[in-house]
């Protein structure tokens, strides 16, 4: 666990309740964060797989995804800090979270225009 006094930033790995989620933008106390996903039974067009390295240095075992669709998380500071995952893999899942913000931009603006 990394002691709370240190400033959040990206590729900060928080645990929110049972959930582990890799910080990806922080604004005051609240951050933005991914979800990372042991075994998913489900995959998603947003998901990254983790490196298992990656996913070992957190205590996470078997095949992980990270689902670059981000959470607000409220009061990220004060939540536990259990690592930190490579600068560029926070660079990768910031490029997904790009990507996926993107296509969801494209669907949305399809949707409106087939209601009009």
């Amino acid at each position: 666990m990394l002691p709370r006094s240190v400033r959040l930033e990206r590729g900060d790995v928080l645990r929110v309740n049972d959930a582990r989620f890799i910080v990806v933008a922080v604004n005051g106390d609240d951050a933005a964060g991914c979800i990372i996903l042991a075994d998913p039974a489900n995959r998603h067009r947003s998901d990254m797989p983790l490196h298992w390295v990656q996913a070992f240095r957190l205590g996470i075992r078997g095949e992980c995804v990270v689902r670059c669709a981000p959470e607000m998380i409220r009061m990220a500071g004060q939540q536990e800090r259990i690592g930190k995952v490579a600068l560029v893999v926070a660079d990768q899942v910031a490029s997904f979270v790009a990507r996926e913000m993107q296509i969801q931009a494209r669907e949305d603006g399809w949707r409106s225009d087939r209601e009009r």
